[in-house]
């Protein structure tokens, strides 16, 4: 683990906390490795069923810190030795899409280039009134990245993502309900607390039931549906011969909350 990262586990919920504030969070490979590190720590640990992606200080994460020389801006005949460095990122957000755990991400202040990417690959995201996002990447002479662009095509289409994308608009407040960036949009002092609530939510839900709904939710953005039933089909025969359907079913009849234990 780094500085850069701040990351506690506390009622199922697992808070991993970029921390750079004075810097307004913006990304560096030490919190690239730093997140890297928190999420397997939290897939790993059974007591973990969501994940809540959230940042200290005032701002969620501005993009990619200009002043972090890894990799180092290599001339152009040069370029492909920097692709070890931006394959750290890859594995980050590899590992963010293909975890069981759901993910929630907690969108304050300034939020733009990596780190809008990195909020577009969370399961859920919830905004402050004051949040700003925007891509950003245009701005300074880049395409995108942490799959930024292909989270937007998915969320939005093709036209939409592209209007986010040439024309990187600062999109704020309840505008970020309106384009479907976030789920929700809060006062700032809310923010949190709505976050925790949403999180506790959803750590009260059974691990198995909630993994096979990650895994549905990806299979079906890639896959055409003749593909995708076939592995629907597994999760649930997965799910029904779990403790947790039985423990389920058996609440249902007593007429009482069911205690899930994966």
């Amino acid at each position: 683990m780094t500085d850069t990262v701040v990351f506690t586990v506390e009622d199922g919920i697992a808070i991993i906390a970029m921390n750079r504030p004075e810097r307004r969070n913006s990304f560096t490979i030490e919190m690239a490795d730093g997140i890297l590190d928190a999420l397997e720590r939290s897939e790993m640990d059974p007591s973990v069923r969501v994940v809540v992606l959230t940042s200290t200080g005032d701002n969620f994460c501005v993009g990619r810190d200009n002043s972090d020389t890894d990799p180092a801006p290599y001339p152009p005949g040069d370029h492909l030795k920097g692709r070890p460095s931006l394959m750290r990122y890859t594995r980050m957000i590899t590992q963010l899409h293909d975890m069981n755990t759901p993910v929630i991400a907690e969108v304050k202040g300034g939020c733009a280039g990596a780190g809008m990417s990195l909020a577009l690959n969370a399961d859920l995201r919830y905004a402050a009134t004051t949040t700003v996002m925007s891509t950003a990447f245009v701005n300074v002479a880049f395409g995108g990245d942490l799959g930024g662009p292909w989270q937007l095509t998915r969320l939005l289409g093709s036209a939409k993502a592209a209007e986010l994308l040439l024309l990187s608009p600062k999109v704020r407040g309840e505008e970020l309900v309106r384009w479907g960036l976030v789920n929700e949009v809060v006062a700032p002092e809310e923010l949190s607390g709505r976050v925790r609530e949403v999180a506790a939510q959803i750590a009260s839900k059974s691990p198995r039931g909630l993994s096979a709904v990650r895994r549905n939710l990806r299979s079906a953005a890639t896959m055409s549906l003749g593909d995708y039933l076939p592995l629907e089909a597994e999760q649930f025969a997965t799910c029904l011969a779990s403790p947790d359907a039985e423990e389920a079913r058996l609440a249902f009849v007593e007429k009482r909350a069911p205690k899930f234990v994966g």
